[in-house]
């Protein structure tokens, strides 16, 4: 399989160009030339890291935006996420390889579409996660200390590439704006930190599972409102979260808490909030959360089974 990317410019047909190690787009570069005037001369870099597509910013002068969102750093592409650089977008596709002898930069026919292969698409969550490897424990909400307890929460809208297929650009960008107002209000309310934001995957940490649980409670709650009073707009959320100690000198143990914390997210249905073990036995002392039956999964990477529980937000949100 390779991964394309599909450029539209104003006034011209889509090109799907393969990106195989790195594509650069502007006026005047060694890649792909616009002619675009609102595009610098090396505008944007984008680069193939191990399947997952980077996009960086080369100092342009007018900028690029990824989902409305003005590229400040690289950041990962994803399938239904859209780059705009003047009136140009650019959107990734993963294709089925074209054959021996392709290189990098290769344009593919208009075709390419139909040889998209679903299953190579990756969740907000996982993009996301990603992100956060890179991350040296930045955003972590502890201040003292070199072993911390944090509570890890992901989310991001269900089947959310299919939703932007199908509504168009301009409806998606709506849907998100929606979603990251509710989101980002309830995560400052409840004293949350967003480590990371990529389109509409979120990753955030509390000091307190607890107030994670009541965060997480309220963003439903409020979707639930937004769909019902604006159907045409209407998408559903995943969350997930998982609660454990983040060495500060040991990347190992954070990276390992991040990703148990994205693999339950992973495993959420759309308008779920679902929770390891941990979080589950912190919050339950109370008597006050309640918790669906668990589920037993095997995560990628950690021997055995593991049970995850679904929080009933409707009953706390009330």
């Amino acid at each position: 399989m390779s991964t394309a990317v599909k450029v539209m410019e104003a006034g011209r047909s889509p090109l799907y160009v393969i990106v195989e190690q790195h594509l650069d787009l502007g006026r005047d570069c060694d890649g792909l030339l616009l002619v675009d005037e609102r595009v610098s001369r090396h505008h944007l870099q984008i680069e193939n890291t191990g399947g997952h597509l980077v996009v960086t910013d080369m100092q342009s002068s007018n900028g690029s935006f990824l989902d409305g969102q003005r590229i400040e750093k690289p950041v990962v592409l994803r399938p239904g996420a859209v780059v705009t650089i003047g009136s140009t977008t650019i959107t990734v596709h993963e294709i089925a390889s074209p054959g021996v002898g392709w290189s990098d930069g290769t344009v593919v026919g208009e075709d390419t579409p139909d040889q998209v292969d679903p299953t190579l698409r990756h969740t907000g969550i996982e993009n996301v996660a990603l992100a956060a490897s890179h991350l040296e424990h930045a955003g972590l909400p502890v201040e003292t200390g070199d072993d911390d307890v944090v509570t890890i929460m992901f989310s991001d809208i269900e089947s959310s590439t299919e939703l932007a297929t199908s509504v168009g650009d301009a409806s998606w960008m709506a849907i998100l704006d929606d979603y990251r107002q509710i989101f980002d209000a309830r995560v400052h309310a409840h004293s949350g930190t967003i480590v990371e934001n990529q389109g509409d995957g979120y990753m955030v940490t509390f000091a307190g599972a607890r107030r994670a649980m009541l965060c997480c409670a309220r963003v439903q709650a409020d979707l639930a409102e937004h769909a019902e009073a604006n159907p045409e707009r209407a998408f559903r959320a995943r969350m997930g979260c998982h609660t454990g100690e983040a060495v500060r000198d040991n990347r190992e143990l954070f990276g390992r808490l991040v990703t148990i914390a994205a693999q339950v997210a992973n495993l959420a249905a759309g308008g779920e909030v679902l929770v390891s073990s941990v979080v589950k036995e912190i919050t339950s002392a109370r008597g006050d959360l309640t918790f669906g039956a668990p589920r037993s999964v095997e995560r990628a990477g950690i021997d055995g089974h593991h049970e995850v529980y679904p929080l009933d937000w409707r009953a706390l949100s009330k």
